[in-house]
């Protein structure tokens, strides 16, 4: 229970990040926002690693490529994705989108984690997604329509480019869960993977800048909104949500992930008066209602896991 609490938190501090990237979007570049975000985050881990000895971090065989692959494709690429996807298209569907992560760190965390489905697990996890198609629908319904002509269209091919950046976030922050797991099944406590998470793809975004010519400041006022968003659903929310995946399977945790876009639309309802339609609050029901029932499992019923580091 305790786990699909604290990555339900994270998710909920994930959401409060639209206050800030958002209306940073309108004075700088997507690639000048997460780049800045990493150079905070690192910078602050560092800090607290030298305060901390054990959070300092130690490389263990055989933990590269999972190292890469939550840095280089969850964190830069991932994150990239998702802010660049903000301003092509309806940020409310961006975040609905994100909903569909179930689909790849399951698949992910059944063949590389050798973690076997539930029935229990199976039925939640489905009320959970029948909530997150009925959130979505009206939505994408309304998209299709508006889209219906197949000629070039700017308006259309920046939709369109939203949704393949939105759906790469999806597979980016998919894997990276199952991944970050792996991690944690190898050895290393919260602070390490967050270390090595943020270091690797702060590398990625600096050769990224140094590509495309980006200039290496943001505009006035922005870096107070960025420390904030940095601090909550950056260091604090990946955070909490490090310690509790060190408690739950991988796709425990996914499913509980999706409390991010319930937050999220909330958010948006109160700060922006973006509300919800019915249709969007029965699906919103379904899916937090779905991850809680499934912290309710029986302990004799789940699948043994190995033993993680503390």
């Amino acid at each position: 229970m305790a786990g699909i609490v604290f990555v339900m938190i994270a998710a909920g501090l994930w959401a409060a990040d639209t206050l800030f990237r958002y209306p940073l979007l309108e004075t700088n570049s997507t690639l000048q926002i997460v780049f800045f975000e990493h150079i905070v985050l690192v910078v602050m881990i560092a800090l607290l690693q030298i305060a901390v000895p054990r959070w300092r971090f130690a490389y263990i065989k055989g933990s590269l490529l999972p190292f890469i692959l939550i840095g280089v494709l969850g964190s830069a690429i991932g994150t990239l994705a998702f802010t660049k996807a903000f301003t092509l298209m309806n940020p409310t569907i961006v975040i609905l989108l994100q909903k569909l992560q179930p689909i790849v760190a399951i698949s992910l965390s059944v063949i590389l984690l050798k973690e076997k489905l539930q029935k229990h697990f199976v039925l939640w996890a489905s009320v959970s997604l029948v909530g997150s198609i009925v959130m979505i629908a009206p939505d994408i319904i309304e998209l299709w329509s508006e889209g219906s002509v197949w000629h070039y269209d700017p308006k259309l091919i920046a939709i369109l480019l939203g949704y393949g950046a939105a759906l790469l976030a999806v597979v980016a922050w998919g894997a990276s869960t199952v991944y970050g797991r792996k991690l944690t099944m190898i050895g290393y406590n919260t602070m390490q993977i967050m270390s090595g998470r943020f270091s690797l793809a702060l590398v990625t975004l600096t050769i990224a800048m140094l590509f495309y010519g980006e200039h290496f400041t943001l505009s006035e006022g922005s870096f107070d909104s960025l420390f904030y968003m940095v601090l909550l659903s950056g260091l604090l929310g990946m955070f909490i949500y490090y310690k509790g995946l060190e408690r739950i399977p991988a796709r425990y945790g996914t499913i509980a992930e999706l409390f991010f876009p319930v937050s999220a639309v909330a958010i948006n309802w109160v700060a922006f008066d973006a509300t919800l339609t019915p249709q969007q609050i029965s699906g919103a029901v379904l899916l937090v209602g779905g991850a809680l029932m499934m912290s309710r499992e029986p302990k004799q019923s789940l699948p043994a896991e190995p033993v993680t580091a503390q």
